[in-house]
């Protein structure tokens, strides 16, 4: 059996031709069919609106191309929007949701020659430029026409679905691409507006992959809701016409997905529009963009965040095993690239937190000791008073760093005592003496000195003890002092 690659390379070379002819809506390379089924031999496929024998020989698809098998399938593809008149009412989707997630209802909040339309928004995706999260739809679903402003206003669900304006509106159109192999928009959500990283009945998105033949897939949309199908198609080429003022464009490099009948008539239909197509693992692998009759047309994932300069939104779980499980084919490298710098970015901010909040936490700590110390000591200080009380409290808070040995008996009340503790002890006693000033004994007789004239008493010691009062006094105060301030 001939190589998906081989038989990709004889369509390049004979597509333009084939394009050219009347008639001729896509050429792919996919599975033959025979009696409307699909079998499991590849060829080249040329698509036809319809099948005729009037066509002159020289126009015909031959039986093999270079040896390759060839086969000629009926379809004419259509954008699948959903439009009804302003005020006329079609609904599929009518629920609000205050997060928004992928696969529900959205639409323009503008009416469009009278018409309202609705599509499906696909997906949350990251936008590489702001890293916020954005709304990933299809131009034709944002936009509409030509007549689209970057800065138009969405609304979720959609006006045919009982959305309504401003109260609905969630977001506006940020970039919107119609070119060769995108049909897609970059719509923004507004600050305050929740918004999940995953697809209604589908569940959280795990990454992107490349499709592939056979690959079995799903979607879920606005009209038709969670469909089962397989891809049947890749690289194709196929024309739609856009309407007035775009006109027919061809977009290549496309993925053809056919309906799994025995789950669902139809893979999908207008409305569905904007919805990303899934495989089974919750890889994303497409955009569906346009159908024709069952058969369904998307734009490959990758061309899609890369022509809108947006990454897949995974879930959060998948983010934290450092991003998107092994993908496959070329495409993906960037949507890797960029999971590997947000695990680097998170390893690093893990690293600065985790260093901040020791560096913080030692600075406090030792703030604290300071604060804490200093603090002790000057409210302790700040009720010390110089009395007996205070002056006895002071000694028994504070060691003496040494203790020098008492020396003998000196002249005058202390005698040779030099340290703190004796020298506050001494005035303390001194002071308690003074309780009725002076002893008895000491007081002088004035009884004979009661006149002017008459001699003054005789010295008997009073001043020299007045005296050595007031050094213990003065020397008790400079004492304090120094147990008032700060230690360092």
């Amino acid at each position: 059996m001939p190589s998906v690659a081989e038989l990709v390379a004889v369509k390049q070379k004979v597509e333009q031709r084939f394009l050219d002819q009347p008639g001729v809506t896509g050429i792919d390379v996919g599975y033959k069919e025979v009696g409307g089924e699909l079998t499991d031999q590849i060829a080249v496929r040329v698509h036809v609106a319809r099948k005729s024998d009037d066509i002159p020989s020289a126009d015909r698809v031959p039986e093999n191309l270079e040896g390759f098998v060839t086969d000629v399938v009926e379809r004419v593809y259509e954008l699948q929007v959903a439009s009804r008149p302003a005020g006329m009412t079609l609904q599929a989707d009518t629920r609000h949701f205050s997060t928004l997630k992928g696969g529900v209802s959205m639409g323009p909040s503008r009416v469009i020659d009278g018409s309202v339309f609705a599509g499906t928004l696909g997906a949350v995706v990251v936008d590489n430029a702001t890293r916020a999260k954005a709304a990933l739809t299809n131009f034709h679903v944002a936009a509409v026409d030509s007549t689209f402003q970057i800065g138009d206003r969405m609304v979720q669900p959609s006006l045919i679905d009982t959305g309504a304006t401003p109260q609905g509106e969630f977001g506006a159109i940020l970039r919107a691409k119609l070119s060769d192999a995108v049909d897609g928009a970059l719509i923004s959500i507004d600050p305050g507006r929740a918004a999940s990283c995953e697809i209604d009945e589908i569940g959280p998105v795990q990454g992107t992959r490349k499709a592939t033949l056979g690959m079995a897939v799903r979607k879920r949309g606005r009209t038709t809701g969670l469909t089962h199908g397989s891809v049947d198609g890749v690289s194709g080429s196929i024309q739609v016409d856009y309407g007035d003022g775009l006109g027919v464009h061809t977009l290549t490099n496309q993925v053809s997905i056919a309906a799994d009948t025995s789950r669902n008539a139809l893979f999908s239909d207008h409305g569905d529009s904007g919805s990303v197509i899934v495989d089974d693992d919750g890889f994303v692998v497409a955009l569906l963009f346009a159908g024709a009759g069952s058969s369904t047309s998307a734009n490959p994932i990758a061309a899609v965040l890369s022509e809108l300069n947006v990454s897949m939104c995974v879930s959060g779980s998948q983010a934290a095993r450092g991003g998107v499980p092994a993908t496959h084919g070329k495409p993906v490298v960037k949507d890797v690239r960029d999971h590997k710098e947000l695990v680097k970015d998170k390893e690093l901010i893990k690293e600065l937190t985790k260093d901040k909040e020791l560096k913080e936490f030692t600075k406090d700590k030792e703030i604290a000791k300071e604060l804490t110390k200093e603090k002790d000591i000057k409210e302790f200080s700040k009720d010390s008073v110089l009395d007996n009380k205070t002056l006895k409290d002071a000694i028994d808070h504070i060691k003496p760093l040494e203790k020098p040995p008492v020396g003998p008996p000196g002249p005058g009340p202390l005698g040779g005592q030099t340290s703190l503790e004796q020298r506050l002890s001494a005035v303390e006693a001194q002071l308690a003496r003074l309780g009725s000033f002076i002893e008895p004994e000491q007081r002088p007789d004035l009884r004979g000195a009661a006149l002017p004239t008459a001699p003054q008493p005789a010295q008997d010691g009073t001043e020299e003890l007045r005296a050595e009062l007031e050094r213990q006094v003065a020397d008790a105060v400079t004492a304090k002092s120094e147990f008032d301030t700060p230690m360092a």
